[in-house]
């Protein structure tokens, strides 16, 4: 009874400030001043994050290590060697890039760009969005288990992880589909990026940032001590597309079945609750 308590209340603590945008529909991402003339204030264009051949350079890198991951997960099967990539990934894609450009912000920009004719999108942008989709329709998820640097964040600090109740998971399971649809309709709408406005990691791949991004953050770094990837599970929108996608594949990872004892050991180790007892039995990880 007492861990169900701790549980909500650090569900309750994480979501919280998730639904801060949904309270105001018609408010842009930075409005105008409440001029009393026919003033139009100028239009900003999108510019392309970087420039030039380094562009090119971040999208071989995204390529290389969606790649590697596929390599090591579903060939290799090296817990060691998607450990390493998890790092460089956060190294590389979270502090040296500083979270840009972020696929799972992508989202909006591409829902911005269907729209809206006169919205500059840039092919980086594109790309990010777009590779891991590509990939998890062939191979799964291989982007959220060894590329995403805000996965890669919550598994840096994660002590002991404590399971989460089945019945809770599946429903908190749900958010991140109402999330990514929000999204979508913000963007296209041109009400605002909640993605960008809520990502909880960019102020720390920074080094700077706003107040309450640094409270959302730690709050999730704090929770993702004890429940293995908290944001990815519970919130993450980029999650839930790509595990539509993903359902599509027919080459996932897979528990060996002439190697299996169905002992359940893997089932209560994993800390997303990702294998399901029952699945053991077939050989599978869900």
């Amino acid at each position: 009874m007492r861990r169900r308590l701790i549980l909500w209340a650090m569900t309750v603590a994480f979501l919280a400030p998730a639904y801060g945008p949904g309270m105001a529909w018609a408010v842009e991402r930075y409005p105008p001043p409440d001029f009393e003339s026919d003033y139009r204030p100028p239009a900003v264009e999108q510019k392309p994050p970087r420039a030039g051949w380094m562009e090119t350079v971040d999208m071989a890198v995204l390529l290389a290590a969606l790649g590697l991951a596929a390599f090591l997960a579903l060939k290799k099967r090296s817990r060691k060697g998607i450990a390493l990539l998890t790092v460089g990934s956060l190294l590389y894609f979270g502090f040296y890039r500083g979270g840009c450009v972020c696929p799972i912000g992508a989202i909006q920009n591409v829902a911005r760009g269907l729209v809206d004719p006169n919205y500059v999108l840039p092919i980086s942008v594109i790309v990010f969005f777009a590779l891991p989709v590509v990939f998890a329709l062939f191979f799964g998820r291989v982007f959220c288990s060894g590329v995403c640097p805000l996965g890669a964040m919550q598994d840096v600090v994660l002590l002991k992880p404590v399971r989460v109740p089945r019945w809770l998971h599946h429903g908190l399971s749900v958010i991140p589909y109402i999330y990514l649809g929000a999204a979508i309709l913000f963007a296209a709408t041109g009400t605002a990026f909640i993605i960008c406005r809520w990502d909880p990691f960019v102020s720390f791949f920074r080094l700077s940032g706003e107040f309450r991004l640094l409270i959302f953050g730690g709050g999730v770094l704090l929770i993702a001590t004890v429940i293995g990837r908290p944001y990815c599970r519970f919130l993450c929108p980029y999650g839930a597309l790509l595990n539509i996608c993903s359902r599509f594949s027919r080459r996932h990872a897979s528990i060996t079945p002439d190697e299996c004892v169905v002992c359940g050991l893997c089932a209560h180790a994993c800390p997303f609750d990702a294998i399901r007892p029952a699945d053991t039995e077939k050989g599978q990880e869900s």
